[in-house]
């Protein structure tokens, strides 16, 4: 399953890694694609393994913000 979160503080090209690999990290996730450009990170996960509350939290302990 893939879903798209809205992600404020990406600035640049290293923004993106921290959270995609911090994503990538996480039990569930298959793979993540962020883009500082357009303020967002699509993520393919498991839904029965992760929560997107748990996914977020992945980004905010970055330092990034997850928009509702």
């Amino acid at each position: 399953m893939k879903t798209e979160l809205q992600v404020s503080g990406m600035n640049c090209g290293s923004c993106e890694l921290l959270v995609k690999e911090a994503l990538e990290e996480v039990e569930g996730v298959r793979e993540a694609e962020a883009s500082h450009l357009k303020g967002s990170v699509i993520i393919d996960y498991e839904p029965q393994k992760v929560s997107i509350a748990s996914l977020a939290a992945a980004i905010e302990e970055q330092g990034f913000k997850v928009k509702a």
